[in-house]
């Protein structure tokens, strides 16, 4: 899942958020505000987990390919 970081334009956010939940854009302009920023919040740190872990995961590989050699 692609989840934009910093300030992005709001229809590509919108794209983001409704690629995510499966929701059409009416579906996700029905949703309340508050919502709508709690969730975008959480997927926002999802996604830097995501790319966390899967620096460290390359990291390991890189180091287990050195040994190897």
């Amino acid at each position: 899942m692609a989840v934009l970081r910093g300030k992005p334009d709001p229809i590509l956010n919108d794209v983001v958020l409704c690629v995510s939940m499966g929701w059409t854009f009416d579906e996700l302009q029905a949703q309340p505000a508050r919502f709508i920023e709690m969730l975008s919040v959480y997927l926002e740190a999802t996604a830097t987990q995501n790319d966390a872990r899967a620096r460290q995961v390359e990291a390991q590989i890189d180091r287990l390919k050195r040994m190897k050699l």
